[in-house]
């Protein structure tokens, strides 16, 4: 027996082989433990927190970044090869890096330029602020590092790592991950994506959920298809994406 869930909380019972106006994936089961980590990451989730209208964010279009010219060539090196490898784990997404400001979605600049986002407070040590459409698809980042306070190229570059995972889904750091983990709040300049940290990027691009929906409704599909799998583990169920 097949389900499909149209929209974003409508679970209608199909044919096996359902024509559709859009792409349907099959939906993709994580247990629990997983789970818990994805809601406090990926939709900002406190432990006595009952918003369940808090959404998850994430990029539809490719990614295209430009990088000012106050960064040594080292710094801007191996922060394309880290972004690089990190979108590499994600098949829906791209990135490129591009020569000319305007034609960039995604800007990483330091305190001796121009401000290019107004909304960055150039008081902060570093800070950075993104845009996104009312389907929570993000639409612009920016990042300003103080290259001053962040004095060697290590400290720039570990700076501008954790700036770019947050930028994949404006994500929150919780304390439940060891301190080499990109998403522990744990101060550290040895961060490295671990094993848990690149399926939690690969589950928030999955297509085998729905895409920018609120916590509620995510928890609400999650509980209708773990029911249908208790009732019979043959039971598939799939969602339909159709942008």
């Amino acid at each position: 027996m097949s389900f499909l869930i149209q929209g974003k909380d409508t679970l209608v019972k199909t044919n096996t082989n359902p024509k559709t106006g859009g792409i349907t994936v099959p939906y993709e089961y994580k247990d629990s433990t997983f789970l818990s980590y994805y809601t406090k990451v990926a939709f900002r989730l406190k432990n006595d927190s009952t918003d369940k209208k808090q959404t998850m964010k994430y990029w539809k279009q490719p990614i295209r970044v430009y990088i000012t010219k106050n960064f040594s060539k080292k710094v801007e090196r191996e922060f394309k090869k880290f972004a690089k490898s990190t979108i590499n784990h994600i098949d829906s997404l791209q990135i490129e890096f591009v020569n000319k400001l305007e034609d960039s979605n995604f800007i990483v600049y330091s305190q001796k330029d121009d401000n290019y986002e107004p909304k960055i407070n150039i008081d902060n040590q570093s800070a950075y602020y993104m845009y996104w459409n009312k389907n929570n698809q993000i639409t612009k980042f920016s990042m300003r590092i103080n290259t001053d306070f962040y004095f060697s190229d290590k400290l720039k570059l570990m700076e501008m790592k954790r700036y770019f995972i947050q930028s994949l889904g404006y994500f929150q750091w919780i304390e439940d991950f060891i301190c080499k983990s990109y998403f522990s709040t744990c101060s550290s300049t040895e961060k490295e994506l671990t094993f848990l940290d690149i399926e939690l990027l690969k589950y928030h691009y999955s297509y085998g959920i729905c895409k920018g929906t609120d916590l509620e409704t995510f928890m609400d599909q999650h509980a209708k298809a773990k029911a249908l799998l208790s009732e019979n583990p043959k039971n598939k169920m799939n969602f339909i994406h159709t942008n």
